[in-house]
């Protein structure tokens, strides 16, 4: 697999992903520049988008592991088809494939990454589905099935693409959602099959939202999870079955004295474990999060301030509480530039037995480039309880504090331009990070992580 990369790196479409495709649309984003063809058979569209990601810090991205170089590929064509009705497309088809190399495990969370981070040469279909709009004749209905992408701006409620039969409605005042999920198969061409903890497990998800002003959201969200997927498997020794409730909200543009934007989320968990022993385990728990943010226009640089937090129950035992499922990641996707991780671009985090709260600051020094900063302080609930960081080893612990994070984000953007009739764009991000370890993982170094980021879409 290794013949595979000098091929690669003769790709011309160099990036690192920047916020991925709304989990609605059904055609490359606004910002994707397209290929349309206009057939008998309907309008179709084709988009390229390439990433090149490198850096320098923890082997696999884990805390403790010798530090060392990575770089990864990635070619990300993007096919849609709509049919020809007028106004109003009935029926739309949607794919999209991953071309990826990459020199280790390890990865940033500045692009959407598979469940498993592999080594050297895959090629994945990520998505692969069929919409039907203009359901009873009503615009604000449709259906779609097939391997669709869920997300979000927090990945605390899914961040993955599964396959689906997926009803939306959406219009000026609310907006919503319910699907019936299941995994079948990796569509991976270095994963043969599914592993034993990740099949046969269903989700009902569910959403809906109102507009009460302007600008603002509140709504409620639902998630039902059902795994079957034997309790004999060695390699899968426990079965969860439960439901996860929630509440959300959020405003943008608000104008008020003290507050321009924020988003709230709140998610309770409530079901049981059932082990390949024939225990069965009461699993309850809940997860908060946040972020308050004031913008200063008038001032150079047009600031942004915000306050960002987290806080999760405090588990009684081992098992317990809440802490995320296959489909749901630390991620904080934000449309308008990059993803990052929740807490810090390469400390990842199980939102489990977590309490953190930092501050960070957004400023835009030119048009079309936006420098970040982010300290945030992380602790343990329980301190004897399980450590929600990826490392490679809990080492002694003395109190709860598990350390602070410090990141520096510098993005930017080009003015697209016309080459042969389409749009060329190009991004460009470079990310410090550093860890400060505490008194909670005594056995930790404090460590860094520098990365860097192309993305072209043509």
């Amino acid at each position: 697999m290794k013949r595979c990369l000098p091929a690669l790196l003769c790709l011309p479409w160099l990036a690192l992903a920047q916020a991925e495709e709304s989990a609605q649309q059904i055609v490359a984003d606004e910002s994707t520049p397209a290929q349309e063809k206009v057939t008998d058979l309907g309008r179709f569209e084709f988009a390229q988008k390439a990433t090149l990601q490198g850096g320098y810090g923890p082997e696999d991205g884990t805390l403790g592991n010798d530090r060392k170089g990575f770089y990864g590929l990635r070619y990300e064509p993007t096919l849609a088809w709509h049919s020809e009705e007028g106004a109003w497309s009935r029926w739309q088809g949607f794919g999209r494939a991953w071309l990826n190399y990459n020199s280790g495990q390890a990865s940033t969370p500045l692009q959407e990454n598979e469940a498993q981070q592999l080594e050297y040469f895959s090629a994945e279909l990520r998505e692969f589905y069929l919409r039907r709009n203009l359901l009873g004749d009503d615009p604000r209905f449709a259906l779609a099935v097939g391997r669709q992408r869920f997300g979000d701006y927090f990945g605390l409620w899914w961040d993955d693409s599964i396959e689906a039969l997926r009803l939306d409605y959406d219009d000026s005042f609310a907006r919503g959602f319910v699907a019936i999920a299941e995994q079948f198969h990796s569509y991976n061409s270095d994963i043969n099959g599914l592993d034993a903890d990740q099949q046969d497990i269903a989700y009902l998800m569910g959403e809906y939202a109102l507009r009460w002003q302007a600008q603002q959201w509140a709504g409620l969200r639902l998630m039902i999870e059902r795994d079957h997927s034997g309790r004999d498997e060695t390699d899968d020794p426990l079965d969860f079955r439960g439901q996860r409730l929630g509440l959300f909200a959020s405003g943008e543009q608000l104008g008020w004295r003290l507050l321009d934007d924020y988003r709230l989320e709140l998610a309770m968990l409530d079901g049981d474990n059932r082990y390949n022993d024939g225990r069965d385990q009461d699993v309850r728990g809940w997860a908060l999060l946040s972020e308050l943010g004031k913008r200063f226009d008038d001032s150079p640089w047009r600031p942004r301030l915000y306050l960002h937090g987290g806080l999760t129950d405090e588990p009684d035992e081992d098992g317990d509480g809440f802490r995320l499922n296959a489909i749901q990641s630390d991620r904080v996707a934000d449309p308008e530039t990059y993803s990052t991780g929740l807490v810090s671009a390469f400390v990842g985090v199980d939102l489990r037995n977590l309490a953190f709260y930092g501050i960070g600051l957004d400023s835009q020094p030119r048009p079309r480039q936006q420098l970040d900063l982010r300290l945030t302080d992380l602790r343990l609930r329980d301190e004897d309880g399980e450590l929600p960081l990826r490392a490679s080893a809990d080492g002694e612990r003395s109190g709860s504090h598990l350390g602070q994070t410090l990141d520096l984000n510098y993005f930017w953007e080009m003015f697209p331009l016309a080459y042969e009739s389409r749009q060329v764009q190009v991004n460009a991000l470079l990310s410090l990070s550093y860890f400060r370890a505490g008194s909670a993982v005594r056995g930790l170094d404090n460590d860094y992580q520098a990365s860097f980021g192309l993305v072209l879409r043509y």
